[in-house]
């Protein structure tokens, strides 16, 4: 059995910079999911799967339906992992900055971060259960955090694979058991 991951194509709606607030980044965020992609060519990977599954944010679907030529399944469990906003008022900090206190909130459990945090890491497995009832060849399209936590919970489960960090765009990454 072999799992195809990726990644979708960049998007147009460049990453923030700067001094915001958390109501800036979630409001950037909103925009950023429904954002149009900038594709670029891409092999035809249909005749290496039997099926394709995508998450049904429009960057991934795009990116599906590039790479994919037969049906593509749209999913909401393949959907990115989210944050929540900060009750900081208008306190602004530069993005790095913003990058980092979320990341620590969210890794580390804090009560605005939590809930969401543990709904992805569910989903993950999820994911992951629903891959394991297949037995043919799956491609599934989907984000950068997405992918490295299914990575790693297919690697638990016994699949082999390329390591993946930060994934590239529109690049498959093939795991095998």
């Amino acid at each position: 059995m072999r799992i195809g991951l990726a990644r979708h194509f960049p998007v147009s709606v460049p990453w923030p910079s700067g001094w915001r607030t958390s109501a800036e980044l979630q409001a950037w965020r909103e925009r950023y999911d429904i954002a149009e992609v900038n594709p670029f060519p891409v092999p035809d990977e249909t005749p290496n799967w039997s099926r394709c599954y995508t998450s049904d944010l429009p960057r991934a679907e795009t990116t599906a339906r590039t790479m994919f030529r037969g049906e593509v399944t749209p999913v909401a469990m393949l959907r990115e992992g989210t944050f929540g906003p900060f009750p900081t008022r208008g306190l602004r900090l530069p993005v790095w900055v913003w990058r980092s206190v979320i990341r620590l909130a969210w890794l580390g459990g804090h009560s605005s971060q939590k809930h969401l945090r543990d709904e992805f890491f569910s989903r993950v497995q999820s994911v992951a259960d629903f891959v394991e009832s297949h037995r043919e060849d799956l491609l599934l399209v989907s984000h950068a955090g997405m992918m490295l936590y299914l990575h790693k919970e297919l690697v638990r489960r016994g699949f082999r694979g390329p390591r993946i960090g930060i994934a590239q765009h529109a690049r498959v990454y093939v795991m095998e058991r």
